[in-house]
């Protein structure tokens, strides 16, 4: 642990009057003394014992003097009454399960945080002899069972947090019993674990009038539609339900929670358009409607009055129709997703008035004609912009992309772009991420790709580029995927250039014309974990360093393709190799292991004509053979 902990072999013992400790003493003539000592403290530490204090990333002071004289780690007091304990984060686990025997003796604990620990199990019965508690966190722990219907005799809560556990059952009616309640949260999924409740919202719920923020995300078992009595919350800020399989349409009553600030009602069943009553929502920030089946032209009818919208997901749903250009009325939008529906016409002209735009996505829909060059001037704060999957055509604003500042993410893939890759866009000073694959360009990759020095992503797949992979590519030092399949790109593959990426994963070159021999670096790459050069010319002898014949191959055997070296992040060996030269004119004969393992294939040499054919067979004639195939 960190700081001063109590050493764990002390001797302690109380008297028969339960306030008195016996201690060690070495300066009295028994050794001992008899030492006053609070409730509270002794609580604490039986708590310390039974919860494995010793192994606590922080137990500053615990067991030194009284907990609130001595400012003991998560401590909070009042006079000498300890009224708040904070263990977040500080791998606290109890013995075998989760035990709050004796933290129910603080009779004047108002919050409690134990979120972000080890505890599992049911939660314990004593909870509920804890009135005073105004605030009790729970969240991401390894929590199990039902919820008691007891929750509803804690009537001095009002922030309730049991997120990111393994809960399951029903919702209780007698929640309802919590008047004071303001924040409720029982959804949410953490790294191991979520909570998976089912049935319906209890209509009893409706009692809580107090309640301002309710998330219930992620309990894909509850079921019916989305509760109208919803609206009779009217102090709610915050909304959230995504994932909860609600079906039918948001009714009309969604209007009378004026002070809504966030609406999360994304991954569920959801039909229909928005409904009038949307539009009294005026303090409403964040919109998020992902992943329904919302149709229509629902874009139409969103009304002006969302002025304070920051957020907007629309995505995955089945609108259709075109964006208006009343649009440009939400100034205050930076995040924007029109994904995965059934748009028309061209990228919406009404975007350029909103220019706090961060983030747009439009991919997998039906727009068409080109990239207009303003989304990349009037949009100055832009940094996410995806255009995959549309009918888009023409060419590429280059010298506009150029000038984008913020620019990290520019997916255009999957369209119908023509003519060069302009070398402005390698110029956009924060570019991460570059997608065109599957549309018709031509030419050859610039030279300037070296200027991106900040490019982790590039893909340029599908297309008809020629010419050779540019030496440059070695100064685009972030570089990490690297996918140039399918074009018509020739010559040597720059094997030195590569080889000076340091953060190179993966690297797929494959179904082009390279020509030359398989480098033996592939498999000595500090980070390069999967690589295609599949379908192409390449010849000559495959390296040997492609194989260690000594390396387990995980099937009780020996003999694998050379796994990833010691790094700060990993053990040796402990993540694989993928290596594919399937398809190329590699000389025969070659080994199994390259044949099984790197699919590599071959072809024998043939002798077409040896000049000359005939004369004395030793002495100092000079004979040339001529033929295909030769290593």
């Amino acid at each position: 642990g960190v700081g001063v902990g109590r050493v764990e072999n002390r001797q302690r013992r109380m008297m028969e009057d339960g306030t008195t400790q016996i201690v060690p003493d070495h300066s009295s003539k028994n050794g001992y003394q008899l030492v006053p000592t609070s409730t509270d403290k002794r609580a604490l530490e039986e708590f310390y014992d039974e919860c494995n204090g010793v192994r606590w990333s922080v137990q500053k002071n615990w067991g030194v003097g009284e907990p609130c004289a001595n400012g003991w780690h998560g401590v909070v007091c009042v006079g000498s009454r300890v009224t708040e304990l904070w263990m977040n984060l500080n791998n606290v686990a109890c013995w075998g399960k989760f035990n709050l025997t004796a933290l129910s003796r603080l009779d004047e604990l108002r919050y409690l945080d134990l979120s972000d620990n080890l505890f599992s199990g049911e939660i314990p019965s004593e909870l509920f002899q804890m009135k005073k508690l105004q605030s009790l966190v729970l969240s991401s722990n390894r929590l199990t069972g039902t919820l008691s219907p007891e929750f509803g005799t804690l009537t001095s809560l009002r922030h309730l947090d049991l997120s990111a556990n393994g809960l399951s059952g029903a919702l209780p009616p007698e929640f309802s019993g919590m008047k004071s309640l303001e924040v409720l949260y029982l959804g949410e999924a953490g790294l191991e674990n979520r909570n998976n409740f089912g049935g319906r919202i209890p209509v009893e719920w409706a009692d809580l009038k107090n309640l301002r923020r309710l998330s219930l995300s992620g309990n894909n078992l509850i079921t019916g539609k989305f509760p109208p009595w919803l609206g009779t919350l009217s102090n709610l800020e915050e909304l959230t339900l995504s994932g909860c399989s609600l079906t039918g349409a948001l009714p009309t009553s969604i209007g009378t929670l004026r002070h809504l600030r966030l609406l999360d009602l994304s991954g569920n069943k959801l039909v229909g358009l928005l409904p009038e009553g949307v539009s009294s929502l005026t303090k409403l920030k964040h919109l998020k409607l992902h992943g329904n089946k919302l149709t229509g032209h629902v874009l139409g009818t969103l009304p002006l009055t969302l002025r304070n919208l920051e957020t907007l997901d629309l995505g995955g749903n089945r609108l259709t129709g075109g964006v208006p250009s009343s649009f440009s009325a939400f100034g205050k939008l930076e995040y924007l997703d029109l994904s995965r529906n059934k748009l028309t016409g061209p990228v919406p002209k009404s975007l350029k008035h909103v220019t706090s735009l961060r983030t747009v996505l439009l991919h997998e829909n039906q727009f068409t004609g080109p990239v207009p060059g303003w989304l990349f001037v009037n949009l100055p704060s832009l940094m996410h912009l995806y255009l995959d999957n549309n009918l888009l055509t023409g060419k590429l604003p280059g010298a506009e992309i150029a000038g984008a500042a913020l620019l990290k993410e520019l997916h255009l893939g999957n369209n119908r772009f023509v003519g060069a890759i302009p070398a402005g866009i390698f110029d956009a000073p924060r570019l991460a991420s570059l997608r065109l694959r599957g549309n018709k360009l031509t030419g050859s990759i610039p030279h300037e790709i070296g200027r991106a020095v900040e490019l982790a992503r590039l893909d340029l797949s599908h297309n008809s580029l020629t010419g050779t992979i540019p030496a440059s590519i070695a100064n685009a030092t972030e570089l990490a995927e690297v996918r140039l399949s399918h074009n018509k790109l020739e010559g040597p593959l720059p094997s030195r250039s590569l080889r000076e990426l340091p953060m190179l994963r993966e690297l797929h070159v494959n179904n082009n014309l390279l020509v030359g021999s398989v480098p033996a670096w592939l498999a000595q790459h500090e980070c390069l974990r999967h690589v295609d050069l599949s379908n192409n010319k390449l010849s000559g002898l495959i390296p040997q360093a492609l194989w260690d014949e000594l390396l387990d191959d995980g099937d009780g055997g020996f003999g694998a393709v050379p796994k990833l070296p010691a790094r700060h992040d990993r053990y040796a060996n402990e993540e694989s190799r993928v290596v594919s030269l399937g398809k190329n004119p590699f000389f025969c004969p070659i080994a199994d292991w390259a044949r099984d393992e790197l699919q590599a294939t071959c072809v024998f040499a043939e002798v077409l004509a040896i000049d000359p054919s005939f004369g004395p067979r030793s002495g100092g004639t000079e004979i040339v053979v001529t033929g295909t195939n030769f290593p």
